[in-house]
């Protein structure tokens, strides 16, 4: 069956066993880039992972999931393992200039859309409480945000049916705009003392997007809906890593994964650069950084730099954190 349309967070099953999770919006005609979440018991030998101790069941197989999902030291390994044991799901981006995990469609025997995940849990009913918690908790933000039901979706380990004692309720928002009021309806909730916002670091304090509800974790996320996905083809050319401090301009896309914030009046960290000034965005690939900077502060971002050439328009550059480079971050001024 061929899978179309698939979208960052979307869960595929391969014909080997694994389970990916698609990454972001751009990807290559016969595949979508994406993240190893779990690998089957069988095949575990074969990669260069620490895989965490637990283990998931889906429809009979035995799986092991990586400590780290992505990470400067572990995504090469990951490549590597790749290359060595199922290379089908290699693909070398000319867009990129890299090496990318790519799941090919024809390999994909399963999709769980969140959207539709969240649809068939409401049909059948919940089969446990971690399931009756979801779907509490959504109906709750449904009401105080006025965001309709057909724009939420259930992500992880309950949209797989693989949950345990233990998991997390994880949620997808469509839409920005929706996402943005889903978020003060989570405030207002907390006020009314129906759940409990986490702010243990300062990104939590700052996204405002984790917590607990009734005794369970959860983590509200944004899944950009089709009209806001652009499907400009584009050409990235890596100019090394650089380090710099920018205002942040606009945080339209921010909330999303990959965000993207809109910078201007970069100057380099520690030296000259000419090329700093000619910076327009930030694009961090790794979920930490996500809708944590608001227009008008100040950011400090290590990441590699890159050139953006597109068929029609001016030159661009873009400095990308998570390019699997170490010594990579994205901060801001404040707490």
């Amino acid at each position: 069956m061929a899978y179309g349309n698939l979208r960052d967070g979307d869960a595929v099953v391969t014909s080997h066993g694994f389970i990916f999770y698609i990454f972001g919006y751009d990807h290559p005609e016969d595949g979508y880039n994406a993240f190893l979440k779990y690998v089957p018991e069988e095949h575990a030998v074969l990669f260069d992972l620490n895989l965490l101790d637990i283990r998931w069941q889906y429809r009979g197989t035995v799986l092991l999931r990586p400590k780290e999902l992505y990470s400067p030291r572990g995504y090469p390994k990951l490549i590597e393992s790749f290359h060595r044991a199922f290379p089908d799901y290699l693909h070398f981006s000319g867009q990129l200039d890299r090496w990318m995990i790519t799941v090919p469609r024809k390999l994909i025997e399963e999709a769980h859309l969140p959207s539709r995940q969240l649809m068939r849990l409401r049909r059948r009913g919940a089969g446990d409480r971690l399931e009756a918690e979801a779907l509490k908790l959504i109906r709750l933000l449904t009401e105080t945000s006025s965001v309709p039901s057909g724009f939420f979706g259930v992500h992880g380990s309950i949209s797989l049916r693989m949950h345990h004692e233990g998991s997390d309720i994880d949620i997808s928002v469509y839409g920005a705009a929706y996402f943005r009021r889903v978020k003060q309806a989570l405030t207002e909730l907390e006020e009314e003392g129906v759940l409990t916002l986490k702010r243990e670091s300062r990104f939590d304090r700052k996204r405002l997007n984790r917590g607990i509800f009734e005794g369970v974790d959860f983590v509200v996320n944004a899944t950009r809906r089709f009209s806001e996905i652009q499907r400009r083809r584009q050409v990235y050319r890596s100019l090394g890593i650089i380090e710099m401090m920018c205002s942040c301009k606009s945080t339209e896309e921010a909330v999303f994964r990959p965000a993207i914030y809109r910078v201007e009046g970069c100057t380099p960290v520690g030296g000259h650069d000419p090329r700093v000034g000619g910076i327009s965005e930030v694009v961090a690939m790794v979920g930490l950084y996500r809708d944590v900077v608001r227009p008008g502060e100040s950011m400090r971002v290590r990441g590699m730099l890159e050139e953006v050439l597109e068929r029609v328009g001016p030159r661009r550059l873009r400095v990308v954190v998570g390019s699997a480079s170490p010594g990579e971050y994205l901060d801001w001024v404040g707490s």
